[in-house]
């Protein structure tokens, strides 16, 4: 089969093309974006050509692309058979026995892999389909064996609602994507639609976490409870306070999976973690420099409770995921950045919207009623800002944007 892959270069979609390729299919694909690592084998187009489409038996695309794009107009006019990603990701899906997907709001690409590498840990040979990198590899999924196959269920477009889990995982449920959803009524109605879809739901969880710190070698512990009795001391390698909390609910996943404690302590304590969360980097600057993907208000307020922990100045780089979001949550990401000592804004990350530099500029003024901060749109600049701080201070980079990558590309930044 000849499949054509539009938007490609998306985090989900390179690693569905790869698992498309390993599985025999032919593959190629479409995207403006810059071709990733992980496509390397796999031709990818950044100019539009509609001869691809005929040539083609299926369409893949990206939720981020509209029907009237070019190619899927031409697609519908030679009724070629097209899946969205949702459906790819559940028509993939359908090969294993028991599916184990992982929603919410916040929290879910680190679930999905707490509770993979868990699986793994235990001898289960999972599969796996994440939305972000592991730090210990830098993929984002793996065919392996075909009992398990551990998934991130996005919310945006009801993609999550074509998959038909064995356990489904919902974090949290706060107002996001409202460019689709409307209202937030309309997404939690979604949302229960996708816990129906599974046989067994894990959507709260007993269990407490107490104690939580960091020791002297920059690890998080803490003790989890199930009522009055200890279950688990635990010990992981991040400094990410929030991480306690998503290890709860992976913990809860895994003992309705048959997991035993010991393994799912051994399998947690081992877990490196995912590139951008809480991520201490390299760096040429003097400071400390971490990255992290909060790019919601309610992200960034759990990682200010992450920085809180560290001792100095705290500096954030906030970009900005598309001027939809900052226009919704406006007032919430100057209360969530103002409580860093100082706030950076990059240019926003447009991804699928059009520019709307009012938004940007309104942000700083808010912001600069509490805090120094200061708006650039030029990495050479904003580079020049941060080579002042020195070694006592912490930078985060924060947001879901492509300034990791321009700070990689500039050998600014390395891991």
């Amino acid at each position: 089969m000849k499949i054509y892959f539009v938007g490609i270069c998306g985090v989900s979609m390179s690693s569905l093309a790869v698992m498309a390729k390993q599985r025999g299919a032919q593959v190629c694909g479409y995207d403006a974006a810059k071709k990733p690592e992980l496509l390397a084998e796999i031709e990818v187009d950044h100019e539009i050509k509609p001869e691809r489409i005929q040539k083609s038996d299926l369409v893949v695309f990206s939720s981020a692309f509209k029907p009237d794009f070019p190619l899927l107009l031409q697609a519908k006019k030679l009724g070629k058979k097209c899946l969205c990603r949702g459906e790819f990701l559940a028509k993939l899906s359908r090969d294993f026995q028991k599916v184990i997907a992982v929603a919410g709001s916040h929290g879910k690409s680190t679930v999905t892999a707490m509770i993979f590498h868990v699986l793994k840990v235990a001898g289960k040979n999972p599969s796996l389909h994440l939305g972000a990198y592991l730090k210990e590899n830098g993929k984002n999924f793996l065919l392996s064996g075909d009992e398990f196959f551990v998934t991130e269920a996005c919310e945006y477009h009801d993609n999550f609602l074509f998959l038909r889990p064995y356990l489904g995982v919902v974090t949290n449920v706060e107002p996001e994507h409202l460019d689709y959803f409307q209202t937030f009524s309309n997404e939690k109605k979604s949302f229960k639609k996708f816990v129906a879809n599974c046989d067994i739901a894990v959507c709260s969880t007993n269990l407490r976490c107490k104690n939580v710190r960091l020791d002297r070698f920059k690890r998080l512990c803490f003790e989890v409870y199930e009522n009055k009795k200890r279950l688990l001391r635990l010990k992981l390698k991040t400094i990410a306070s929030y991480n306690a909390q998503n290890a709860l609910f992976a913990i809860e996943a895994c003992r309705k999976l048959g997991i035993q404690l010991w393994q799912i302590k051994l399998g947690l304590e081992n877990f490196e973690g995912l590139q951008k969360r809480c991520e201490s980097v390299n760096s040429v600057l003097k400071a400390k420099v971490f990255l992290d993907y909060a790019h919601h208000p309610h992200e960034i307020q759990a990682l200010t409770k992450s920085a809180l922990l560290l001792p100095g100045k705290k500096i954030c780089v906030f970009q900005s995921h598309t001027y939809s979001r900052t226009r919704e949550f406006l007032h919430e990401f100057v209360s969530a950045l103002s409580k860093f000592d100082e706030v950076i804004l990059f240019k926003t990350f447009a991804a699928r919207e059009q520019p709307d530099p009012e938004i940007e500029e309104k942000l700083l003024a808010e912001i600069s009623k509490q805090k120094d901060c200061v708006l650039f749109f030029d990495s050479g600049a904003l580079f020049q800002k941060l080579a002042s701080f020195d070694e006592t201070d912490t930078v985060f980079i924060v947001g879901a944007g492509d300034l990791p990558e321009i700070l990689q590309s500039e050998k600014i930044i390395w891991r």
